[in-house]
């Protein structure tokens, strides 16, 4: 009965281990619902694909529901700005004719000469101006105009617009109407010409429809700009394990092992030496008896000018967890050196949405092999779903517990290994400890009958 204290002890440490990793939500406040993005620490403890070994608990230790949510479903890939740029406006004056009548020919012939006199009617002298516009020789394209013009009120002076990319060939770009009245002290001011589509033509062509007078003082473009918005990608370099030549195929094999499931969408290599130009396929398994799987190809390089290095982008890749990785390289095709690359697999973190049940400390785990998991879709914590609603959620960072048995570097794990089955160590102790008790109790009657005796 002496050795009950020591299970006790030990059957405490072994329970205390089976969280593979211990999490603290710092959630401040007693609001229902928070949000909390995932660091990398939890991905590199996670034992199982998707995160599926994920609980967050209460004090009570009582699970609470949360939904997990990808990254591009809270965060936008691209950001649409509007801008605006003065064009170069040129007029190009021309005599308007509309009416054969309003020419007059007079032919003098005398025995000297002969004299030919043109005469234009008042009505004929009148001078239409046409103004071009250049756009400039690249520039985004713009579908909107905004003009100043000096007209009389309440004059409504229809324009067509016309498009070329070389003065020579025009094409109708589109129509328009410009207008400045007012009445009881309202202003109405029109001045925006919508192109039938957007058009990246380097010259415009602004002309008055039916011989109206137009007087054009400045053209600017609105140009509605898209850019690409860089994720917060996360980054971890997975561990190289091997390098091969193959002599048939003359290929080089440069072999990783990933320590954790993370969900790659991303690749960075990077290569070791200097002006380096080759190409590389990218092979991935599970077990390290299956076949290799073919994933993709990628152009690689490194370059130095002028005191620069230029390297090859990332490589993106349809999300997948894979825990062996080869970088093969053909010697006709570039090859690589003596100096091996090195390899980083990039995700984009998920946040997790979830319901502050019960009473604080908040408690995120991972790394263990749960009977339930409690998530949920988004819409059974928020009703009327929308983008907006979660990031107005108060967010609750994730930390980790200091008490919790990961401090060690997380690549001293792998956490593809099969985690220890704590239930058969703790059913092997119990069964020790009785035939412990077993041979003392034995032990104990065989001294006192040989003391009766």
């Amino acid at each position: 009965m002496r050795l009950s204290p020591l299970f006790l002890a030990a059957t405490f440490c072994l329970a205390n281990s089976a969280i593979a990793a211990d999490f603290k939500l710092n959630a401040t406040g007693s609001e229902p619902l928070y949000q909390s993005t995932l660091p990398k620490a939890v991905y590199q403890q996670s034992r199982a694909d998707d995160l599926q070994d994920l609980t967050i608990s209460n004090a009570a230790g009582e699970q609470v529901p949360y939904a997990m949510l990808p990254y591009h479903a809270l965060h936008p890939q691209i950001a649409t700005t509007l801008d605006s740029k003065p064009l170069i406006v040129f007029p190009i004056k021309e005599n308007s004719l509309s009416n054969p009548n309003e020419l007059s020919i007079q032919l003098e012939k005398n025995a000297q000469n002969t004299s030919l006199s043109l005469n234009m009617n008042a009505s004929a002298k009148e001078v239409k101006t046409t103004y071009l516009v250049d756009a400039g020789k690249k520039h985004p394209a713009l579908q909107t105009l905004n003009v100043d013009w000096q007209s009389g009120e309440g004059v409504l002076l229809p324009l067509e617009v016309l498009a070329s990319e070389d003065l020579k060939n025009w094409s109708s770009a589109g129509h328009g109407v410009l207008l400045k009245t007012s009445a009881n002290g309202q202003v109405l001011l029109q001045n925006n010409i919508t192109l039938d589509t957007p058009t990246e033509a380097r010259y415009l062509q602004i002309r008055p429809a039916n011989g109206e007078t137009l007087i054009l003082k400045a053209v600017n473009a609105q140009y509605n700009s898209v850019r690409s918005l860089t994720p917060s990608i996360l980054w971890q370099e997975v561990l190289q394990t091997q390098r091969e030549q193959d002599e048939k195929n003359s290929t080089i094999n440069i072999d990783f092992e990933a320590q954790g499931r993370y969900p790659a969408s991303y690749l960075r290599v990077q290569l070791p030496q200097n002006n380096t130009i080759t190409s590389a396929n990218i092979l991935v398994r599970n077990k390290s008896d299956a076949p290799w799987s073919y994933l993709t190809s990628a152009s690689l390089y490194r370059m130095d000018k002028a005191g620069k290095t230029y390297t090859n982008p990332d490589i993106s890749v349809n999300t997948s967890s894979w825990r062996f990785w080869r970088l093969q390289f053909s010697q006709s095709n570039g090859g690589i050196g003596a100096t091996n690359p090195s390899l980083s697999l990039g995700w984009l973190p998920q946040t997790v949405v979830w319901n502050a049940r019960g009473q604080a400390p908040f408690s995120l785990a991972v790394g263990t092999n749960p009977k339930t998991i409690n998530t949920v879709g988004i819409t059974s914590l928020i009703f009327d779903y929308k983008i907006e609603k979660v990031l107005q959620l108060p967010k609750a960072n994730v930390l980790l517990n200091s008490a919790s048995n990961t401090t060690a570097a997380p690549t001293t794990n792998n956490s593809w290994t099969t985690a220890p089955d704590y239930k058969t160590w703790l059913l092997w102790a119990g069964l020790a400890l009785g035939v412990l008790l077993l041979a003392s109790m034995a032990y104990s009657l065989i001294r006192t009958e040989n003391n009766t005796k």
